[in-house]
């Protein structure tokens, strides 16, 4: 035993020394990925841009501020599903090549929290929507992607750990945290809302941060304005694409005076509720018209969709609306309609299992059933009926001959009959389930309905946007003591996304141009589409290694070794 522990012992001290002589080597490790999104931003100019916009003083700052900025956007690239604060940013650089990330010379142990902390206000001073807007409007012209003027527009939520003094904010642009309906499931903690604003391809092309008790309708409506500020000069028809919450008589109004395109779900309660009267009158018609199957968004599910429309004026212009179902959607009506069947038994069996002691009481719980029976599509029968029972229990064994009755009492129950179908809300409530409302007021010469559908579908690429925002290296939980250091981290944080989303743009776009895809998926299986994460975790497995001058790219996985070029070739770099 003692000599196994002097052999560990050994073994411990020479990995020691191997450690220190390591680090006397002087070798730095740059993760290839960090490399890429620092190649990117030097494309797109972004340090000389924000040292443009931003006040300084070159004599103040042993870092320009759009070296600080780019620093903040490549940390998440560098340590990969670990969420940095803001004070340990300088430990995370220690490793890396500082001279192939930055053109200017830049010391880890320049990027203090104090430096941070003066460039997130010196970048809310000078305008975040706007800085964020003119870089992301660069990515046409610089990555060679076509310009498209189909905008999807959402929001979500940003939680806040921290106490924030209750403060109004002194005008609808600015962010204040505050208690708010919680899209993270928390509603103890107060919030920021992140707005959104891509393209079809998900090109994130505007970002707002907004107080956390914002709507949805009110953002939909200011970000109409900016979209119009924005698009000037645009030569196509724009189109903008949002959830529910767009469809307002304000929010429509202001759409169609500005000559926007619009697609969105027409909810239950807009105008004396529209998409309630075209699902009646498409049931009743009952002329669908197959319209083929569509793939759903980033799966292998095909759904065979149908449809019927119908026009009406809406805030004095002639919409579509467009009813859709679909095979799955006629699955979601069954599956609604079994968990009613299973509440209203529930209900029932509650109150039909109770014992009453008088009748007065029995009534009055079948009162109370009704009334929660009241707008089911289910509904029960009630009687009353009486039951006797001993008040003691017989004793064990045989009774004797003279032996007393023992004494009852009587007690009410509830009898409830078999479920009964309201037939008109039960059609209703199925159709409701089966289908869904789209309304638009694209022509029909110009846009088939299953293209609309299409268009709305790709509603999505804003919410996977909103998931790798929210991936832990990325933002997770913001603790930061003003509203506008906030604003200006989001914002900042929103860059990575960007670039993130160009790469994804350019892998998918130049495997797409291949005839024969290759062989770098997993088991050397040829690659034919690709999401972002699989993207990350390949890139990942790349490192430069920087020793004495020179560098050299090594690969964690020999399987992976031989596909360097070709993930190059793909994102359209040459190192």
């Amino acid at each position: 035993m003692a000599r196994r522990k002097t052999k560990k012992n050994t073994l411990f001290k020479k990995f020691i020394q191997d450690v220190e002589s390591a680090e006397q080597r002087d070798v730095e490790q740059t993760p290839l990925l960090a490399l890429i999104v620092a190649t990117f931003l030097d494309r797109l100019g972004f340090v000389p841009f924000i040292n443009s916009v931003v006040t300084w003083d070159q004599k103040q700052w042993r870092v320009s501020p759009g070296n600080l900025a780019k620093s903040l956007i490549i940390t998440p690239f560098i340590c990969i599903g670990s969420r940095i604060p803001l004070y340990s940013i300088h430990e995370n650089y220690q490793s890396v090549d500082m001279s192939l990330l930055f053109e200017d010379h830049v010391k880890p142990e320049w990027l203090t929290r104090d430096a941070f902390a003066c460039l997130l206000d010196r970048i809310y001073d000078a305008g975040c929507e706007n800085i964020f807007t003119q870089i992301a409007l660069k990515v046409y012209d610089t990555f060679k992607i076509p310009y498209n003027a189909v905008f999807h527009g959402d929001t979500t939520t940003f939680v806040l750990y921290g106490e924030y003094t209750d403060t109004e904010p002194d005008n609808d642009g600015e962010a204040v945290p505050a208690y708010g309906h919680s899209k993270d499931g928390k509603p103890n903690l107060k919030q920021v809302v992140l707005g959104m604003v891509t393209d079809k391809l998900g090109i994130p092309l505007l970002v707002t941060v907004r107080s956390g008790n914002q709507n949805d309708s009110k953002w939909n409506r200011a970000i109409i304005d900016s979209l119009s500020d924005l698009l000037k000069t645009a030569t196509s028809k724009v189109t903008y694409i949002a959830d529910s919450k767009l469809t307002t008589a304000p929010n429509i109004t202001k759409l169609i005076r500005k000559g926007f395109s619009f697609v969105s779900v027409c909810p239950a309660n807009f105008e004396k509720k529209l998409a309630e009267r075209c699902i009646r009158t498409a049931y009743k018609k009952n002329e669908w018209i197959n319209i083929g199957t569509y793939r759903e968004p980033q799966t292998i599910r095909l759904v065979e969709y149908e449809v019927q429309e119908c026009r009406e004026s809406v805030c004095g212009a002639i919409c579509r609306l467009l009813v859709f179902r679909s095979t799955q959607t006629k699955k979601d009506a069954v599956s609604a309609l079994e968990k009613e069947k299973k509440e209203v038994l529930d209900l029932v069996t509650a109150s039909t299992t109770k014992e009453f002691s008088c009748e007065a009481d029995a009534l009055k719980e079948i009162a109370a059933l009704e009334k929660n029976l009241k707008n089911r599509v289910l509904t029960v029968a009630c009687s009353l009926v009486t039951k006797d029972l001993e008040l003691e229990k017989r004793p064990v064994g045989r009774p004797p001959k003279n032996a007393k009755p023992l004494p009852k009492t009587t007690v009410w129950m509830i009898d409830a009959g078999d479920l009964i179908v309201r037939q008109e809300r039960y059609d209703l409530m199925r159709w409701k389930h089966e289908s869904f409302v789209l309304i638009t007021n694209v022509t029909e010469d110009h846009t088939s309905a299953i293209e609309i559908l299409r268009l709305y579908k790709e509603q999505k690429t804003v919410e996977d946007n909103f998931s790798v925002m929210k991936r832990p290296s990325m933002v997770d939980t913001l603790f930061l003591k003003t509203p506008k250091r906030i604003v200006a981290l989001i914002t900042l944080l929103s860059f990575a996304l960007l670039i993130q989303v160009i790469i994804r743009v350019l892998v998918q776009r130049n495997l797409d141009a291949m005839d024969e895809k290759p062989g770098i998926d997993h088991n050397g299986k040829p690659l034919a589409r690709i999401g972002l994460k699989k993207i990350i975790r390949f890139l990942g497995y790349y490192t430069v290694i920087s020793e004495e001058g020179e560098q050299e790219c090594i690969c964690k996985t020999k399987v992976h070794r031989p596909h360097l070029k070709t993930w190059l070739h793909l994102l359209e770099v040459d190192l």
